[in-house]
């Protein structure tokens, strides 16, 4: 199975090169090539976009070519460009995913590859520069900043650090280590103080030394934290999504020893192993992690050889479901005597002029001189009580919003209070208007927030936009002013069930004869039929869905939702 790994990565590192946008586009392939393995050697590429490599006339591999528009870390340097692989594992039909990949070491990576297939060496992915900044060994000052490295990978490989002119992961780890205490952190509050010189509540005391190297932007735009404890395959599906979008993905680990908890660290999330037979959701899916660990190598990095010095390893890991009271998370064997328990996972959006920032000259651009009042939770739901963001309605049912406002400064706010809220439709047409208005000066201290009651509106079927903004004359002055405004688009729907062909309301039998009417084109669908029928979840209704749809019927299980509502998109 090494072997297997290693070549399918060799091949795909030729074809799946990322570009400088996050969006994505798939060519059809064209006619397959079938290329025996002892013809291909390590300086020879195949020139097709789908092929076949065997070893003695049986199938070794299959390739299929998918073009990945992704992320660059510095736009305008090809040399900063990363390289994704993706494809299919033959023998057991799993899925790769892995980013971090440069373009100075795809051939490298290929020739190694290669060679060790037809050697029959082991391969191992290391000192091929991968993105990996690298503690030391000796007590530098960062024997506790696996969190500024993780930071440090992150920053660069979603091109926030070249915009900064860093050249590379070490420079920027190294400028962290100069403003943080060698104490537990979080990357969050690594951002902000790269971002604009700030830190966070709960993170590593600063010893002065002041970042700010893109004071126009704010962390809260560029970091989201995804709890692991507790449904962790739901929330592993949208950092999934996230890194075949460019986004750089850290995760925080507790590790266990024989004697019980040893101490919590940060590493950095590179790629998946999955099982596309279940869907993203499912603990099933997720098999393996790629990552790389700033303390994978630290124990070379001494008697006067600096963190450059080190290998650049990326380490594959098996992931074991964890069951435990509430905690339902998954584990890894991190050595021979440590395991270490999924926390928390991070993600950056990668660099875009796109991001939210900060464009009005009346801005302070510092948080620790001025407030900064940021809309943030702006709370939408079905229901009274509940405290999550929805973004899909029903129609003509109470829709609950109610905005929050927060001092992420570390200033106190002082002065007036008015709130403006108004619902429209996209061509800008106003459903429902609210202004919140105190008559009297407010103070709001750091950290410390401003509730508004619950409003509610009912809508028709159709699309919409929510805005709430404040202080839009810039009186008191702020450290940031685009925070102020803050937009949810949200659709409200009818609701379908799955496998529900006809449309009837129910799933049965029919359904399954009603699809293969279709197929046979003996009949026609309405324009909700694809959703509808679309048991896989793969966007066409095809004869897969019939089969599982039987299986469902004759209650032998399939690991897709047949029989759920769902809303209509």
């Amino acid at each position: 199975m090494k072997k297997m790994i290693a070549a399918l990565l060799c091949v795909l590192l030729i074809m799946s090169m990322v570009t400088s946008t996050a969006v994505f586009a798939q060519d059809q392939p064209q006619a397959e090539q079938v290329i025996d393995i002892d013809k291909l050697d390590a300086d020879t590429a195949p020139d097709a976009d789908s092929y076949t490599i065997v070893d003695d006339g049986e199938p070794l591999l299959e390739v299929t070519h998918v073009k990945e528009l992704g992320v660059t870390a510095a736009l305008e340097n090809t040399a900063n460009e990363y390289y994704t692989a993706d494809f299919v594992l033959p023998d057991s039909g799993y899925q790769v995913y892995l980013t971090g990949l440069t373009k100075n070491n795809v051939d490298e990576i290929r020739q190694a590859i290669i060679a060790g297939y037809t050697e029959g060496k082991d391969f191992d992915l290391k000192n091929l520069g991968f993105i990996d900044a690298e503690k030391t060994w000796e007590k530098d000052g960062d024997e506790n900043m696996c969190w500024a490295a993780s930071t440090a990978n992150l920053l660069t490989y979603t091109g926030w650090a070249a915009q900064a002119g860093f050249g590379s992961t070490d420079d920027l780890f190294e400028a962290l280590i100069k403003g943080f205490v060698d104490e537990a952190g979080n990357v969050e509050s690594a951002t902000s103080w790269f971002l604009n010189g700030s830190t966070v509540p709960g993170g590593a005391k600063t010893t002065g030394v002041k970042g700010a190297y893109l004071p126009q932007y704010s962390y809260t735009d560029l970091v989201d934290v995804f709890d692991l404890y507790e449904n962790c395959a739901e929330k592993f599906a949208t950092v999934y999504d996230r890194l075949h979008n460019g986004y750089g993905a850290s995760m925080s680990v507790n590790i266990y020893n024989i004697s019980g908890y040893e101490s919590g660290h940060a590493i950095t999330l590179w790629g998946f192993v999955t099982d596309p037979h279940y869907p993203k959701t499912s603990e099933e899916f997720y098999k393996n992690i790629f990552i790389t660990d700033s303390d994978s190598d630290k124990y070379a990095v001494r008697d006067g050889k600096n963190r450059r010095d080190a290998d650049d390893v990326m380490s594959m890991f098996a992931l074991k479901t964890f069951h435990q009271n509430k905690v339902n998370t998954y584990q890894f064997r991190l050595s021979d005597s440590q395991i270490a328990l999924l926390l928390e996972a991070k993600t950056v959006v990668p660099f875009s002029d796109t991001v939210p920032h900060e464009t009005s000259s009346d801005a302070m651009l510092d948080p620790d001189k001025y407030p900064d009042i940021a809309l943030d939770p702006f709370v939408l739901s079905d229901n009274e009580n509940d405290e999550n963001t929805l973004t899909m309605f029903l129609p003509n049912t109470n829709i609950y919003y109610q905005p929050y406002m927060i001092n992420v400064g570390n200033v106190g706010y002082h002065g007036k209070l008015f709130l403006s809220v108004k619902v429209t439709d996209l061509q800008g047409n106003i459903k429902q208007e609210k202004n919140y208005r105190y008559s009297q000066d407010v103070d709001i201290n750091p950290s410390k927030g401003v509730m508004f009651n619950k409003e509610r509106c009912n809508l028709p079927v159709g699309d919409y936009i929510i805005t709430a903004s404040f202080n839009m004359d810039h009186n008191p002055k702020e450290a940031y002013y685009f925070n102020n405004t803050r937009s949810i688009r949200f659709k409200v729907r009818d609701q379908y069930r799955i496998g529900d062909a006809d449309g009837n309301g129910i799933f049965n039998a029919f359904d399954l004869t009603k699809e293969q009417r279709v197929l046979a084109m003996l009949d026609t669908g309405d324009e909700w039929y694809d959703q509808r029928g679309d048991i896989d979840g793969n966007g066409t209704v095809n004869i897969k869905d019939v089969t599982y749809g039987m299986r469902y019927l004759a209650s032998l299980g399939i690991p897709y939702p047949v029989d759920e509502i769902r809303f209509y998109d």
